[in-house]
C-alpha cells in the first residue's frame, strides 16, 4: 500500500508546494513580522502614541466628539483606550473617502495626533503595519479574501501532513532522518535541511496552519471543536433591534459606566465598539491572566438602556470555549510570553527555506537524473 500511495503523495507535495509555494512564504513572512505589530508600529510612528501625560485622562464622550468634530460625517465604531500611561486613545470610524480610517488623540488634551486609512496601500511609515496585516489576513480582498485564507490554512495543513509521511523514517533511523549533514553534495545537503527542519518544525508548523484555519473560517472551526468539546452560546447571534435613525442612543461614558463593576482583580478596560445595526455597544475588557493584548471578556450592552444582555468569558466558560478562545493569541503568539512569540516569528520565516531547498531539491534531481 505505501510503494502506492508513495508516487502520488510525492506528487501532491511537489506540485503543491511549488504553485502555492510563494504564497506560503509570503503568509509566513508577513505572519512573522506582524507577531511584533504593535512595537514595529509604534517604532515607525512614535508620534501617533505617545501624548502628554496627565492625572485624569479625558473622558470617551469627549474623545469620539472631537473625531466626529475632525470628519463630521464619520461614523464612529472603536474607542481603545490608552494601553499605558502617555499613551493615546485610538478611535476607528468610516467616512467619505476613509473606508477603515483611524485617529490617534493625545488623552490629556486631545488633540489630533496622526490620523490613516488602514485599508489604504501605500509607502508611508503610517502605513506599513496596517497594510502588512491587511494582506495577512484577506490579501486585499475583503470577506472573501479572509475566506480564502481559511482555505490556504487547511491547504497548509495537508501539505505539512503529506511531507510527514514522506519523510517518515524506518523504524531505528531517527536519529539519521534529523540530522543535518551540510558537507556533502547539494542535493543531499538540500534535501537534509527540507526533511529534517520539516520534522523538529512539524508541530508549531501544524499549529499555525490550523489556527489560521480557524481564523479564516470561525465559523466551520467552530462547528469541528462542538463536535468534539461542549461549547457556550454562539456570540455572533446576540443582537437587538438596529437603532432607529433618529433614535437615542446611550452615551460611551454610560457604557464605561456600565463596565465599571467588572474592574476588579485586575480587569481593565481595553476598548468599546459600537454596533447601531445591532443596537449594542460592546465593552471589551482584559483580565489579568488574559491570553490577548486586547481582552477575551466581552460585555453586550443595550443601546438603549445600558443594560448588560450578556457577559461572555470563555476564559471561565465551557472547555470548547476556552480551546477556541487559545487559537487567535497562539497564532498571534501572544498566548505564552516572549519564548512563545519568538517561537512563533521563526515559524514564520521556515516556508521560505522549505520553498528553496525543496525546489533546489527537485532541480538538483533532475539534473542529476
Amino acid at each position: 500500500m505505501r510503494q502506492k500511495l508513495r508516487p502520488a503523495m510525492s506528487w501532491l507535495h511537489r506540485w503543491a508546494g511549488m504553485t502555492l509555494g510563494l504564497l506560503f512564504v509570503l503568509m509566513g513572512l508577513s505572519g512573522s513580522l506582524l507577531v511584533f505589530e504593535h512595537e514595529l508600529d509604534e517604532a515607525l510612528n512614535p508620534q501617533l502614541f505617545h501624548g502628554g501625560g496627565c492625572a485624569a485622562p479625558l473622558d470617551v464622550d469627549t474623545v469620539a466628539a472631537k473625531v466626529q468634530a475632525q470628519w463630521p460625517k464619520a461614523k464612529v465604531g472603536f474607542v481603545y483606550l490608552p494601553r499605558h500611561e502617555g499613551g493615546s486613545y485610538r478611535v476607528t470610524f468610516k467616512a467619505p473617502g476613509m473606508e477603515a480610517g483611524e485617529a490617534m488623540l493625545d488623552a490629556c488634551s486631545g488633540a489630533l495626533l496622526g490620523s490613516r486609512d488602514r485599508a489604504a496601500v501605500g509607502l508611508g511609515a503610517q502605513q506599513w503595519m496596517p497594510m502588512l496585516q491587511t494582506w495577512h489576513l484577506n490579501m486585499f480582498q475583503g470577506k472573501p479574501g479572509r475566506i480564502a485564507q481559511g482555505y490556504i490554512g487547511a491547504a497548509v495543513a495537508v501539505l505539512l501532513l503529506v511531507g510527514l509521511y514522506l519523510a517518515w523514517p524506518r523504524q531505528g533511523h531517527w536519529l539519521r532522518a534529523l540530522r543535518i549533514r551540510l558537507n556533502q553534495n547539494a542535493y543531499r545537503s538540500n534535501y537534509d535541511l527540507h526533511r529534517s527542519i520539516g520534522l523538529l518544525a512539524l508541530v508549531p508548523l501544524l499549529a499555525l496552519a490550523l489556527t489560521g484555519f480557524y481564523n479564516g473560517l470561525p465559523e466551520a472551526g467552530r462547528s469541528l471543536v462542538a463536535s468534539v468539546a461542549e461549547v457556550g452560546a454562539e456570540r455572533r447571534n446576540i443582537a437587538m433591534p438596529a437603532l432607529e435613525k433618529g433614535e437615542q442612543a446611550i452615551s460611551w461614558n454610560a457604557v464605561q459606566a456600565a463596565a465599571a463593576p467588572y474592574l476588579r482583580d485586575g480587569t481593565s478596560l481595553v476598548g468599546i465598539s459600537r454596533q447601531p445595526d445591532k443596537g449594542l455597544f460592546i465593552a471589551r475588557l482584559r483580565r489579568a491572566d488574559d491570553w490577548q493584548r486586547t481582552g477575551t471578556l466581552r460585555l453586550y450592552i443595550d443601546m438603549r438602556n445600558a443594560r448588560i444582555l450578556e457577559t461572555i468569558n470563555p476564559l471561565s466558560g465551557k472547555g470548547g470555549d476556552r480551546f477556541i478562545a487559545s487559537l487567535y493569541p497562539l497564532h498571534s503568539g501572544q498566548l505564552g510570553g516572549a519564548s512563545v512569540k519568538w517561537l512563533v516569528a521563526l515559524a514564520g520565516l521556515l516556508p521560505a527555506l522549505f520553498f528553496i531547498t525543496g525546489v533546489s531539491t527537485w532541480i538538483l534531481r533532475r539534473k542529476k537524473k
